[in-house]
């Protein structure tokens, strides 16, 4: 490149001479402020002093703004030089990053065809790498680091081996792990799917056969329950029928219970008692309309008669 140039401390100089800043009179100043401040120092406003009260803090805001304004115009005055040395340093800095910028723009692009170019190095010696270690190369994502420029071919081919020989004992603990839970499922009479989806590396092989016996132990605990409950239900169903000639029929309902819902006659365990019973006619008859609508199973012994008193 001809025509170079140098830019060195030498060439940018710059004239600047400290200000100093100070209040010419700031002991008069500052006698007069504490004169203020002691006039109206303990001033508490009341219903009767709210007026003045207001007053006093008027003035004295007036004071404050009388200060700060004079700090203002006086730091307007003093940025101001710096303010024009900013504008010229930022129009010579625009001129070079304006020059910088394609510059730039075309190393980036180089950087990124040279990086592309390493990647592609990389996921080669993946697909070369990884089934001879039962590894899917497919299922490898590049880590930037192993395409920076610095990287060696020695030091990644290690770094590869070292990943795959941690996957493969990874993949082999899994399968080991979801042949234990099968097994275990079998032994159990459960299917094992729903079990094995659960499995990843970071399961917890013994608390999930935990988990297995627990989930047995509540299903056969229910349906040892929906057992019992049936058979109280049969139980009672069938101590609530009885058979009048060829018919099953509801001891407390007094309906016709089908055949096919009735309960075998022969599992029903029969029981009679004999009584005589002395009362008027009508009263008997009541009895005897009780036992016809009820259908239970009655003979007559002997006839109505009349009895002594």
């Amino acid at each position: 490149m001809t025509n170079e140039v140098e830019l060195t401390q030498n060439d940018f100089t710059v004239t600047f001479q400290p200000s100093q800043i100070s209040i010419n009179n700031f002991d008069e100043l500052k006698a007069k402020i504490n004169g203020y401040a002691k006039k109206y120092d303990g001033l508490v406003a009341t219903d009767e002093s709210l007026k003045g009260a207001k007053s006093a803090r008027a003035e004295l805001n007036k004071l404050i703004k009388t200060i700060n304004d004079k700090r203002i115009a006086v730091k307007r005055d003093y940025d101001e030089p710096y303010n024009d040395f900013k504008r010229d340093v930022d129009e010579l800095q625009a001129t070079l990053k304006s020059t910088i910028e394609p510059i730039e723009a075309s190393i980036k692009t180089i950087e990124t065809k040279q990086r592309d170019e390493r990647t592609l190095k990389v996921r080669e010696l993946i697909n070369e790498m990884a089934p001879e270690y039962g590894i899917n190369p497919d299922t490898i994502e590049i880590e930037h680091e192993w395409t920076n420029k610095m990287m060696s071919q020695t030091k990644l081919i290690r770094t590869l081996k070292d990943g795959f020989t941690a996957l493969k004992h990874q993949q082999e603990s899994l399968e080991l792990n979801k042949k234990l839970v099968d097994e275990h499922c079998k032994t159990k009479g459960i299917d094992s799917s729903g079990w094995l989806s659960q499995i990843d590396q970071d399961t917890d092989i013994k608390q999930l056969l935990i988990s297995i016996d627990r989930a047995v132990e509540d299903k056969a605990r229910k349906e040892q329950q929906k057992k019992n409950e049936q058979e109280y239900e049969d139980a009672i169903r069938k101590s609530q029928q009885t058979k009048v000639e060829d018919k099953t029929v509801d001891q407390e309902t007094g309906e016709i219970v089908d055949e096919e819902e009735a309960i075998d006659d022969d599992s029903v365990t029969q029981f009679s008692f004999t009584i005589e019973v002395t009362d008027d006619l009508d009263k008997l008859q009541a009895l005897y309309d009780y036992l016809e609508s009820h259908s239970l199973n009655y003979k007559i012994i002997e006839d109505v008669k009349e009895v002594g008193i």
